[in-house]
């Protein structure tokens, strides 16, 4: 089977498209979006508890004295300012002055946000060795600026919300375990509301330890779970954030984790009544720094002034209230962790629903005709197109009439283009179902091939019906073309099915090794390659090596680039090798690439450093400058190395290269 270089081209690059925009997005808000899900992170840069107790001035243990029925009546003053600056994840973006910085697609921003009032902690009843507390805040006065500009209606929401009672399982060192609250509360003032309780959270020693005047303490706020110090100093009591502990990595293949530090400054002082049992005031501020992927992109001041006004006790109606409303609140809101994040799922469906509206699946298609008639060949599809993802994403059952729809498209259509694109995307079962018919309906017509092939296997978890289809294709299509796309097609589908269907992964995976291990010639050899490549399985490792040593240029071409994703150790061992002695230049650029796909360490860096300084090839030379230079944080010498290429380099092309970096960074960078 023949493919040409375009053709290749084309369909690996839909392979090779990035998975993390979703999840990268999801973390970028955080820093950035005061009325997202996940603003409270924002605001949750302090650490301490109202509901905890200090050491007593005494040395003693302090020890909360908590009795159903007190009312504690706190003065709160709580400001937050903070900035992210994203440009560093994507390239490093330049722009002439702050304003327009500010603008480009929010990858800059600063927040500042304040509460006053009253805070108010109602102690419920005892269950077992934790207590039911109630929260609210009295007379709250709500502001909010986004990159200087007051955002009111926010503002005003969280405001009337704050009022309401969020009921909170606390234990008896005063760590808040769970939350509930009133489920029609809105999203971002319940992420207010746990950030001003995780900023209360000030958590006492555990009474059947014995301590002096320091303790640590596990705690969470909506940033996620940290290590919190605590000591007396000159008759206070000091809290302060030691570190925050990473989440446990991932071991999907497409993990879509982005690597994230939060550094953090400054304590909270409090005073305890270590008669009384309770919190007398507790004030500070804290300066966390946000570190993503290795890059500087944020940073955040919160300060708490927080003071006793009053004690007072519930009469027995009262407190009966409020124990039923709590009641009433377990059947129908969920208790959730001050750290608690939403799932991937639940922020996507959030984003679909919203971007739907009303749309209906009529009044879509009926906007899609009017698309398709219209002479206009520059207009801007892009809306029509995410109205058609959040429909089959928010009703799945709509794929069946999509499906129908795009059975009967022009191969070269705007129909085909779009649904065969929303479709994949969102690759529910009923989505693949649609795709599915409509494979099967222009499985003669090769354009359709084209487009609707790829669609199906980057889907993230393929059917078996999508499998099956692609199979029948890949062995029994009498178009080439057909064929050998759907080969490459399984390839990737092998990889998507690696994590949550290992079984049909290897199966696939075992079958193109068998089909390479009898190729009857070269042109075989090397599709057989490419398709393992797309799969990236170590089951296929011991097959590949083997050919990086063939005789034939473009066969060691295709197994270096085979190796890209494979993880194993011996895969650095062959690339490098590739790349420092093979003799065709064709095969030290591939191994090149595939270098770009992993991470750099000191022994792949030299092979590549000295492949960017001295290889004979320019191609070589450019592909190796730009991987280095990705790392170039982690091997600092790297920037001299493309200061001098852009001054001197004998290469007017590598001079160039090297110079568009150079100018990309600000004066001084490449001293360092």
């Amino acid at each position: 089977m023949s493919l040409t270089t375009k053709h290749h081209s084309t369909l690996n690059q839909k392979f090779f498209r990035p998975k993390s925009i979703l999840a990268l997005s999801g973390l970028l808000l955080t820093l950035a979006v005061p009325t997202t899900v996940v603003y409270g992170k924002q605001l949750s840069q302090l650490g301490t508890d109202l509901t905890s107790t200090i050491l007593a001035k005494n040395n003693t243990l302090p020890v909360y004295q908590f009795a159903p029925g007190q009312r504690f009546t706190y003065k709160l003053d709580y400001t937050n300012s903070s900035n992210s600056d994203l440009r560093a994840l994507f390239g490093d973006l330049k722009t002439s002055n702050r304003s327009e910085a500010t603008s480009i697609n929010g990858f800059v921003n600063t927040f500042e946000t304040s509460v006053k009032g009253e805070l108010v902690v109602t102690i419920l009843e005892q269950k077992g060795s934790c207590f039911l507390i109630s929260y609210t805040v009295n007379n709250p006065a709500v502001t909010l600026k986004a990159n200087g500009q007051d955002v009111t209606d926010q503002a005003q929401l969280i405001q009337q919300d704050l009022k309401r009672q969020v009921f909170a399982t606390v234990n008896s060192q005063g760590k808040i375990i769970a939350v509930r609250f009133d489920p029609t509360m809105s999203e971002v003032a319940q992420n207010f509301a746990r950030t001003l309780l995780a900023t209360t959270q000030f958590v006492t020693p555990d009474s059947s330890k014995t301590f002096a005047n320091k303790w640590t303490s596990q705690e969470d706020d909506p940033n996620g779970h940290y290590i919190a110090s605590y000591q007396t100093e000159a008759g206070k009591y000091q809290k302060n954030k030691l570190r925050y502990l990473q989440p446990p990595s991932s071991k999907k293949a497409n993990n879509t984790q982005v690597p994230t530090t939060i550094n953090s400054e400054g304590k909270l002082t409090g005073d305890f009544n270590s008669h009384g049992g309770y919190l007398v005031s507790l004030q500070g501020t804290e300066l966390q720094k946000f570190i993503i992927a290795g890059k500087n992109v944020g940073q955040a001041k919160t300060t708490l002034n927080m003071a006793y006004t009053n004690q007072a006790t519930l009469n027995p109606t009262e407190l009966t209230t409020l124990r039923d409303t709590n009641t009433k609140r377990e059947k129908v809101a969920p208790a959730i962790a001050l750290s608690a994040t939403p799932t991937e799922a639940e922020v996507e469906a959030k984003i679909q629903r919203q971007e739907l509206g009303d749309t209906t699946l009529e009044s879509l298609l009926a906007d899609l005709e009017k698309a398709e008639a219209s002479p206009d060949k520059n207009q801007n599809n892009t809306p029509l197109y995410l109205k058609f993802k959040a429909l089959i994403y928010v009703y799945p059952e709509s794929s069946a009439t999509l499906g129908k729809r795009l059975a009967a498209a022009n191969a070269k259509s705007l129909t085909m283009q779009m649904l065969a694109g929303a479709l994949s995307v969102v690759g529910n079962t009923q989505a693949q179902s649609a795709l599915v018919t409509a494979t099967q309906a222009h499985q003669k017509d090769w354009l359709a091939m084209s487009i609707l092939i790829p669609s199906l296997a980057t889907v993230n978890s393929p059917t078996q019906e999508s499998e099956n289809v692609l199979r029948n294709l890949a062995f029994n299509s009498k178009e080439e073309r057909t064929a050998s796309t759907a080969q490459l097609a399984l390839g990737a589908m092998a990889r998507n099915l690696a994590e949550n269907s290992p079984e049909r992964a290897n199966k696939i995976v075992e079958q193109f090794v068998q089909q390479l291990q009898t190729a009857k010639n070269d042109e075989q050899t090397r599709q057989y390659l490419l398709v393992l490549g797309n799969a990236g399985s170590k089951q296929a490792l011991k097959a590949i090596a083997q050919l990086t040593s063939a005789p034939n240029p473009s066969v060691r071409a295709a197994a270096v680039t085979a190796l890209r994703w494979i993880q194993d150790n011996q895969v650095d061992t062959l690339l490098t090798k590739a790349l420092s002695s093979d003799s065709d230049d064709g095969v030290r650029l591939e191994a090149t690439v595939a270098l770009g796909f992993r991470e750099m360490n000191k022994a792949t860096f030299q092979v590549q450093k000295q492949a960017f300084l001295s290889d004979n090839a320019i191609k070589v030379r450019l592909a190796a400058l730009k991987n280095v230079w990705e790392a170039h944080e982690g091997f600092p010498e790297v920037r001299q190395l493309v200061k001098q290429a852009a001054q001197n380099d004998v290469s007017k092309d590598v001079q160039e290269a090297a110079a568009s970096i150079v100018k990309m960074y600000p004066q001084g960078y490449f001293d360092k």
